[in-house]
């Protein structure tokens, strides 16, 4: 006897899966990140704040590639993914990498971070306005081109500076 499965159910069943894997750290090796569609009423990115206290403006980087990873320093799958970030970012001048710690204490995300990533910015944001932008779990990356607009989310931990990065951000091209 053959089973027959609904479409609907099939989305369901990839929908879990989905969240499983953003929630749950490294995807396995061939995964694909979810891509954004560009659209002109797309949900403008969360609050990140400077450690000085001012507020991130995206429009400052106009004219270039921006990357703002939401991170945490209790996530172990957000640690290993900080280091091929500024390995990237050392690599690309033109490209802007912003890590928004969503940490509840800021002290906790600065002993994660200082010192130890000197070509990334850091940042914060509250993990509340992370969830309602789309993210299921950390890390969160969000990439923009030059002229601001949203091309890719990606839902878990990727290698930047690796293919799988490089073709993300040729996108922005």
């Amino acid at each position: 006897m053959k089973l027959r499965v609904r479409s609907s159910t099939r989305i369901g069943i990839l929908a879990v899966a989905g969240g499983l894997l953003a929630a749950g750290g490294p995807a396995p090796p061939g995964a694909r990140p979810v891509y954004a569609s560009a659209k002109p009423d797309q949900q403008a990115l969360p609050s990140i704040l400077l450690p000085e206290g001012s507020s991130l403006s995206v429009d400052a980087f106009r004219g270039r590639v921006i990357l703002v990873n939401f991170w945490a320093s209790w996530c172990g799958p957000c640690r290993m993914e900080l280091p091929s970030l500024d390995r990237l970012a050392a690599k690309r001048p033109d490209l802007v990498v912003i890590a928004a710690s969503v940490d509840a204490d800021r002290d906790d995300a600065i002993g994660a971070f200082m010192g130890r990533y000197p070509h990334l910015r850091l940042g914060f944001s509250g993990l509340p306005a992370v969830r309602h932008f789309g993210a299921l779990g950390m890390p969160y990356s969000v990439v923009l081109d030059r002229n601001g607009r949203e091309v890719a989310r990606v839902p878990r931990t990727l290698s930047w500076d690796g293919p799988e990065g490089a073709a993300i951000l040729r996108r922005t091209q």
